[in-house]
């Protein structure tokens, strides 16, 4: 039956778009139907854009006729669209909307080709929606909403002297069968604790529907030069970094910029002094709280080796990003990277609160400085790629695969830095006082590590096994590990629940990995959809004339193996 199910999928998915103008007399066309066919489209995109094209498509998903012949694309809203140079593709992202109101982790990503045919599309099409009476007027106001959220915040981590950020929004929230109409309230904090806090607060009664912490557990730049910074790093190495300096005072500053050709991404690292009780000094330029961390060195050398290795860890991962994935910084538009250390007393943990990376210090036994890890860099800052792009929930499946592909493209930043080849995260960080015990999670072997909710005592490394309890937003990294294992196998190879999986090597999986994260998965993603979505990444890239690549054939079959059919 396995044999039968990946045959089924190795052609190029091709959905004419001519068949989805009219498939409300030909019959719906599912978005995971892999078909050959290749009819022209020239007839519709000479009287249609590609947004007509798109949104119609996504309406003959919808099942029922007689809500499918009304208000065509009304349903969908068009909130990002790109060419893929490499194939030509038109890619768009989709929300979903009621009356204007999106629709809370609700969203489709779609692809045309050159003939405008519907070259692919991954995720869920809302049914009935058109026929649903939710309510669109709020009786409280966006100000009262943050309020309630920031009551809520405070009553958990104490009192906030500042927030690093508040955005709000209105959506219309999914829960518990029933569609809310809800102020979305996201609050990135550093102080007295850091945080990226979810809440949904009821535009009516003002009640906290749900919530949950998405953190992953005064100077004026133009003033300064840039110059090589130099110090002992958290492992006593010494290290060269981008740092600037002010000449008229003879100051050299923890900001600079990364480089890469002509390309030049900023990077400020900042302490936060362990301070848990006082909120930080606030840069207005950047809108964040941190103090600057300086030297007055004739040779630029700076002496805190946690900031120091912040610092090159980020300019490391920013040089793997733009070179490897000509990625322009963490947004793709060259936002700058920012990084807090000696965040909180002895903190067992390191974060991306929506705007920065923070890293605590550890408490020296089962952690040391977070800051020392170049792949919890790469993993912090994977974190913001998926913020900047697919956007993944932090919460139960979705929020898995935000956990795994930090995991995996942060490791990959660093074998890429190092020239080593190794499948742990964490190892440089954790348990400091015992030698050779790997790392914080295994990618290779996900059920070698302990883990307490697990009936089986350990990590799950097949969908079977998952995790299905509420602890850990419905187990964001406990269900990471089988996103892991496939990406392992697929790079690697190997024999894996008596499927043997051909190895692609480092090069061509993290292409395929970044570009379905970049380009087909959506905020709701689980993950049959990263298996579809890696599919399509893998035909992109190595497919020829229709016929199967051994790529391709290699991501369906890691998929397989981990029970991800």
């Amino acid at each position: 039956m396995k044999k039968r199910n990946s045959k089924r999928t190795r052609s190029k998915t091709v959905i004419p778009a001519v068949l989805s103008l009219s498939v409300a007399m030909g019959g719906l066309i599912p978005a995971t139907t892999f078909g050959s066919g290749k009819a022209s489209a020239q007839t519709v995109s000479d009287v249609v854009n590609k947004d007509e094209i798109i949104k119609a498509f996504l309406h003959s998903k919808v099942e029922n006729q007689r809500t499918r012949l009304v208000n065509i694309g009304e349903q969908f809203k068009i909130v990002s669209e790109e060419t893929d140079p490499l194939t030509g593709t038109f890619h768009v992202r989709t929300v979903e909307q009621y009356k204007g109101i999106p629709i809370y982790g609700s969203g489709q990503t779609v692809a045309l080709d050159a003939n405008n045919n519907v070259y692919s599309s991954i995720g869920k099409v809302t049914q009935d929606l058109s026929r649903s009476l939710i309510t669109t007027e709020a009786t409280i106001s966006e100000e009262d909403a943050v309020e309630i959220a920031k009551d809520k915040v405070e009553s958990q981590i104490g009192t906030v002297e500042h927030y690093d950020q508040i955005d709000s929004q209105l959506t219309i929230y999914p829960f518990n069968g029933k569609y809310y109409l809800t102020y979305l309230v996201k609050a990135s904090t550093s102080a007295p604790a850091p945080g990226f806090f979810h809440y949904f607060v009821d535009a009516n009664s003002g009640e906290v529907i749900d919530s949950y912490n998405a953190l992953d557990t005064a100077i004026d730049p133009a003033t300064l030069s840039p110059v090589t910074g130099r110090g002992l790093d958290l492992h006593g190495k010494m290290q060269s970094f981008p740092a600037g300096k002010d000449l008229a005072t003879g100051t050299s500053y923890l900001f600079s910029s990364s480089v890469f050709g002509n390309t030049n991404v900023p990077i400020l690292t900042r302490t936060a002094k362990r301070a848990n009780e006082t909120a930080f000094q606030i840069v207005s330029a950047f809108g964040f709280n941190g103090y600057d961390i300086t030297t007055t060195s004739p040779s630029n050398f700076f002496t805190d080796p946690a900031a120091i290795s912040a610092q090159y860890n980020s300019d490391k991962v920013n040089q793997y990003y733009q070179y490897v994935h000509k990625r322009n910084s963490l947004d793709n538009k060259g936002m700058t990277l920012i990084n807090t250390v000696h965040v909180g007393v002895k903190w067992n943990n390191a974060g991306w609160n929506g705007k920065q990376m923070v890293y605590g210090d550890g408490d020296g036994v089962k952690y040391s400085s977070l800051a020392g890890g170049l792949d919890v860099a790469g993993h912090e800052m994977t974190h913001g790629v998926v913020t900047n792009s697919a956007d993944l929930i932090y919460k139960n499946e979705s929020g898995a695969l935000d956990e795994s592909l930090a995991d995996i493209l942060g490791n990959f930043a660093q074998m890429y830095t190092t020239g080593i080849t190794e499948w742990e995260l964490g190892e440089d960080i954790y348990t400091p006082n015992i030698n050779g015990d790997g790392g914080l999670r295994s990618m290779s072997n996900p059920a070698g590590k302990a883990q307490s909710l697990m009936p089986s005592g350990h990590y799950p490394d097949t969908y079977q096994d998952r995790y299905l309890g509420t602890e850990d937003n419905g187990g964001v990294h406990i269900n990471s590990g089988i996103n892991n294992k496939a990406a392992y196998l697929l790079t690697q190879g190997g024999t894996n629940n008596g499927i043997t999986i051909k190895g692609i090597g480092n090069k061509k999986a993290e292409k395929i990995y970044y570009r379905a994260l970049t380009l087909y998965l959506t905020q709701s993603s689980g993950f049959k959809e990263m298996r579809e979505a890696a599919i399509q990444a893998a035909r992109d890239l190595y497919d020829k004339n229709g016929v199967t690549s051994a790529e391709t054939q290699a991501v369906m079959d890691a998929y397989t193996s981990v029970g991800v059919n």
